[in-house]
């Protein structure tokens, strides 16, 4: 089943680094982020876009090198544009593949679909994970979270998302977008992947960002510095404390019924209780 559970400790980290700066994929590894994004939109110039897709076409294809790294994501271009339609081509041309495909800018169910029967076609198992970066996006998020069993999940983009809303970064309107966006994807049983924290040298705002997230829903954050990454997997990955609740809510409910740290034991609670344990 391509789908996959809400929580996934293997996803809870997720770095972007430009296609044009192959130096810099190894410290994915490095960093201990838990999937290297090869960036071939935003942070490639038009004239570097050939140069930029060839770099990623030899680290697929590149087996050894790819031991090396984490799992591995592409954003392309958009695919409604001929240079994203380029990407994506050339992608699904190659013997080997990438673990997931960014599709940045979706406003509309109806573009993962036709991403997901592309790569079906190609014979791929590439797993997609949509930007909502624009209030049309948002809009249609619940139907995009519905929309294909390939989808791992959504990424928050905030950066385009507060420019197309004119918003602030620190504004409501984003953070009642986030909420909007953890929402779809925790009723389509998807990954919701929060914006970068572009406060690089800021700890305790990146902090406080994933105090915020975790709290509504995100289980992933992406990041654009290594230094980024220690700090988003502790957050997302549970206590040993944590660990041992979940496993004596799950005994109990195993068990009919029970109390947990004065806690009545139902369904929503034993949910939680083995999505906690799916993450471990």
């Amino acid at each position: 089943m391509l789908q996959q559970t809400l929580v996934n400790k293997k996803t809870r980290s997720w770095l972007f680094t430009p296609a044009t700066r192959p130096d810099r994929f190894s410290k994915a590894t490095d960093s201990g982020a838990d999937v290297l994004i090869v960036d071939l939109e935003d942070a490639v110039p038009s004239g570097e876009k050939v140069t930029a897709r060839g770099v990623v076409s030899r680290l697929i294809e590149d087996t050894s090198r790819r031991d090396a790294l984490p799992k591995l994501a592409v954003r392309i271009n958009s695919p409604q544009t001929v240079v994203g339609q380029d990407d994506l081509g050339t992608i699904l041309a190659l013997a080997g593949a990438p673990d997931f495909i960014l599709i940045p800018k979706v406003e509309s169910a109806d573009l993962i679909k036709r991403v997901s029967k592309q790569i079906e076609d190609a014979g791929k198992s590439i797993q997609i994970v949509g930007l909502i970066e624009s209030v049309k996006g948002l809009r249609e998020v619940d139907s995009i979270a519905q929309s294909s069993k390939r989808l791992l999940g959504m990424m928050f983009g905030a950066a385009d998302f507060a420019s197309d809303s004119r918003s602030q970064p620190d504004s409501l309107t984003l953070q009642l977008a986030r909420c909007s966006i953890a929402m779809a994807c925790a009723e389509a049983r998807i990954c919701a992947i929060d914006a970068p924290c572009f406060a690089l040298n800021d700890a305790v705002t990146l902090q406080s960002d994933l105090v915020f997230a975790q709290k509504n829903g995100f289980r992933a954050k992406a990041a654009i510095h290594p230094l980024q990454i220690v700090a988003i997997n502790v957050a997302y990955t549970p206590s040993a404390k944590r660990i041992e609740w979940a496993r004596r809510v799950i005994a109990a409910s195993d068990n009919g019924a029970g109390v947990v740290d004065g806690r009545m034991v139902d369904e929503a609670i034993a949910r939680e209780a083995r999505d906690v344990i799916a993450s471990i």
